[in-house]
C-alpha cells in the first residue's frame, strides 16, 4: 500500500542584534537585524512561488517579520503560536557566554541541559513537551482533508533554532539535537512519512 507523505519546511528567523552578539535569546521579544532582513533574501526567491497547506509561526516579533519579509502573502494565513517559541533561558537572557561562564549552575546546564535548569527559565521537559502538544495538533490538522495515500500539501514552520532542531529530532530520532544546524534565516525540509506505526522522518534536505 502507498505510504502517506508530508512535507514540512522548516525557515529560521533572521538575526537579531542579539544573536549578533551571541546573547542568549529565548522569550525575549526582539526584532530583526537590518543583518537579519538581508539574510532572507534568498528564502524569499526559494519560497517565491511554493504553495503551502498550513503556516504556522512563532508569536514572537522575529518570526513574524522573517515571514512578512519573504512571504507578505501569507501573515494573514499564518497560526502564530507560542508553543513555538525557543527555550526560554530565565535569568540568563540577554547574557553571553563569557559573562556566565564562570556560574557553576551554567556550566552544568552546557554538560547536561535535561537535568538543569537556568534560574526562571525553562526546563528541558518542559520544552520538549510544549513542541510534542504543537506537532501533535499540526499532524492532526494535516489529516484533515488529506489523501488516503500520498502527497499531503507542505507545511511551512517559521521557528527558532531550538524548536528547529527538536522538531527534526522528534521524528528521526537517531540524529543528535546537537548535530542539526540551521542558521538564522535559512531553510531545511523534513519529509514524512506515515505508516501502521505512526509519523516518522524519511527525508531531510535543503529548498
Amino acid at each position: 500500500m502507498d505510504m502517506k507523505r508530508l512535507e514540512i519546511v522548516l525557515m529560521r528567523h533572521g538575526s537579531t542584534p542579539w544573536n549578533e552578539e551571541k546573547r542568549y535569546l529565548g522569550h525575549t521579544d526582539i526584532g530583526l537585524s537590518p543583518r537579519g532582513r538581508d539574510e532572507l533574501a534568498a528564502v524569499r526567491e526559494k519560497l517565491r512561488d511554493r504553495s503551502f497547506g498550513m503556516i504556522y509561526c512563532s508569536d514572537l516579533s522575529r518570526c513574524r517579520e522573517s515571514l512578512r519579509e519573504v512571504r507578505p502573502d501569507l501573515i494573514e494565513k499564518a497560526v502564530y503560536d507560542s508553543r513555538l517559541r525557543e527555550m526560554d533561558f530565565g535569568a540568563w537572557e540577554g547574557h553571553t557566554y563569557d559573562q556566565l561562564k564562570d556560574i557553576a549552575l551554567y556550566r552544568q546546564w552546557l554538560d547536561d541541559p535535561k537535568h538543569a535548569t537556568p534560574p526562571q527559565g525553562e526546563s528541558w521537559e518542559a520544552f520538549e513537551s510544549r513542541i510534542a502538544k504543537f506537532l501533535a495538533g499540526m499532524l492532526r490538522e494535516a489529516d484533515k482533508g488529506a489523501p488516503e495515500h500520498g502527497e499531503s500539501a507542505p507545511v511551512l514552520l517559521v521557528a527558532h533554532g531550538g524548536v528547529i532542531r527538536q522538531v527534526v529530532h522528534v521524528f528521526m530520532n537517531a540524529v543528535a539535537f546537537w548535530d542539526i544546524r540551521i542558521e538564522p534565516g535559512n531553510l531545511l525540509v523534513l519529509t514524512l512519512e506515515r505508516t501502521e506505526e505512526g509519523w516518522s522522518g524519511a527525508e531531510l534536505g535543503s529548498v
